[in-house]
């Protein structure tokens, strides 16, 4: 059964359908995706996308925890494009303040998608203090 459930976790992390070259997200969205570490199993991302910014369109091959300290508040204003054109739009929420935690969230590989920071400067002014997201994401080492 482990070598059945490793097996598809390889296939999972080698599939480049829907991935296509030169839309990973450090090539085509370096303003808002840097490498803090990197090797043969994990890539380590600080994500962070900027108000009044719209990151261009890009992909996430490879399965990751997303990792976001959340210590409630005030959230963004954003807007997701997905590749086929749809949009998402996902309001600003106000939550109450709390000690602060944090907050991890397993994400499948994302097919093209951009991600738009609706806030403007004097809005974010108002949103709660938070450090960048870090993204670990699990690549194929075999």
């Amino acid at each position: 059964m482990f070598g059945l459930m490793r097996g598809s976790a390889r296939l999972i992390a080698q599939d480049k359908t829907g991935f296509p070259d030169g839309f990973d997200a450090i090539e085509a969205a370096p303003q808002s995706h840097k490498v803090l570490f990197e090797n043969a199993i994990v890539r380590v991302l600080q994500v962070e996308v900027a108000p009044g910014t719209k990151e261009p369109m890009h992909h996430h091959r490879w399965p990751s925890l997303f990792l976001n300290w959340d210590s409630g508040g005030r959230t963004a204003h954003i807007r997701i494009t997905h590749g086929d054109g749809s949009v998402h739009d996902v309001p600003s929420r106000e939550t109450p303040a709390t000690p602060g935690s944090w907050r991890v969230t397993w994400m499948k590989p994302e097919a093209m998608h951009s991600i738009e920071n609706l806030e403007t400067p004097e809005s974010a002014a108002t949103l709660a203090k938070r450090p960048p997201t870090i993204r670990v994401e699990f690549k194929y080492a075999g």
